[in-house]
């Protein structure tokens, strides 16, 4: 039996749109930026986090705060924290590949650190560099400007 053309070509196409969709949707599942904009914590990539980068926040000639950028090993994600000696504070965290980024502006006080602190949720940093910027105050609410880490 012969197929006529016009319906050789549909199926043609067909097949070849099918194995096109296959193929990208195999691509776009590889998780290549896997954890961003989530916690760090509940995550459980902080279990495997070491501060990549850190920078000391003063105002004037009185540090008041360090800004980090956290890595997880085990996840390969950023994340920035800010420890600040007073309530007032922010923490940015920012991927160069794209100027992704996340933040935090709420300080709440960490009593085994003797700080207050926040965190950003996470962005992947597989083969990409990020870094962390970040403010922080003294105990009277004078605030700093802002400070950032090298890149990592």
């Amino acid at each position: 039996m012969r197929i006529p053309a016009t319906a050789a070509k549909i199926l043609t196409v067909g097949a070849a749109s099918a194995a096109l969709v296959v193929g990208l949707t195999g691509s776009a599942s590889a998780d290549t930026y896997a954890y961003d904009h989530e916690d760090p914590i509940s995550s459980g990539c902080a279990d495997t986090a070491t501060t990549a980068r850190s920078t000391a926040i003063y105002v004037n000639s009185t540090q008041v705060g360090t800004i980090e950028l956290r890595y997880s090993t085990a996840c390969r994600t950023v994340w920035a924290r800010v420890r600040s000696t007073g309530p007032y504070g922010d923490a940015t965290v920012t991927r160069t590949k794209d100027w992704e980024w996340d933040r935090c502006t709420s300080l709440s006080y960490n009593s085994s650190m003797g700080q207050y602190t926040c965190y950003t949720p996470m962005l992947n940093d597989a083969d990409m560099q990020s870094y962390a910027a970040g403010s922080a105050s003294m105990s009277n609410g004078y605030r700093s400007n802002d400070y950032s880490t090298s890149a990592y």
